[in-house]
């Protein structure tokens, strides 16, 4: 009987070791491991986050770029004046008689205002081109708005061989803008 004794308490022992054993590996997973898990995770997420914010810096740092290119491009409030003053030079360099040239309405867009003028000419097709042109490629950014233009002897004041002008010549308006900084 002591042998059965002997092998009930080795029993014992063993299932009380395999209970500890498997409690300490619970409580270790409790513990060390589901934490681990869970600031793994965290630090994923976190990782995400600061790509994403360096996807976004190298992306404001190339816009950045581009914008000195367009801060060039756009002059500082100067007023219609000197929109005025470029038209009408630009006008004289392709020999193009301005009938009229009028500002138009400023427009306000917070740090920036939309200038326009209003310019009546006459001239050829050649000039008017060439003068269009001159603007859309200009050094300081200037847009054509709209261009309005009839022949010369589609108009009922118009007597061949009084001047100038020839038939084919044209009446143009254009509508010219640009937008300054106001800073």
């Amino acid at each position: 009987m002591k042998k059965k004794s002997e092998k009930q308490t080795g029993n014992k022992l063993i299932i009380v070791s395999a209970i500890i054993i498997v409690l300490v590996l619970v409580i270790g997973a409790m513990f060390i491991y589901l934490p681990f898990t869970h600031k793994n995770k965290s630090l994923r997420v976190d990782i995400l986050k600061e790509r994403d914010k360096n996807l976004l810096i190298g992306k404001i740092k190339a816009l950045s770029k581009y914008i000195k290119i367009y801060d060039k491009k756009i002059p500082n409030a100067e007023g219609v004046s000197w929109l005025l003053s470029e038209i009408s030079n630009r006008a004289s360099k392709e020999r193009i008689e301005l009938s009229s040239i009028k500002p138009g309405n400023p427009e306000n867009y917070g740090l920036y205002a939309k200038l326009s003028v209003i310019v009546d000419m006459t001239s050829t097709y050649n000039q008017l081109g060439k003068f269009i042109a001159g603007i859309e490629s200009s050094e300081k950014f200037l847009k054509i708005e709209s261009v309005n233009m009839k022949r010369m002897d589609i108009d009922e004041k118009f007597e061949k061989g009084s001047g100038k002008f020839k038939a084919f010549d044209i009446k143009a308006s254009i509508v010219i803008s640009t937008v300054v900084s106001k800073e």
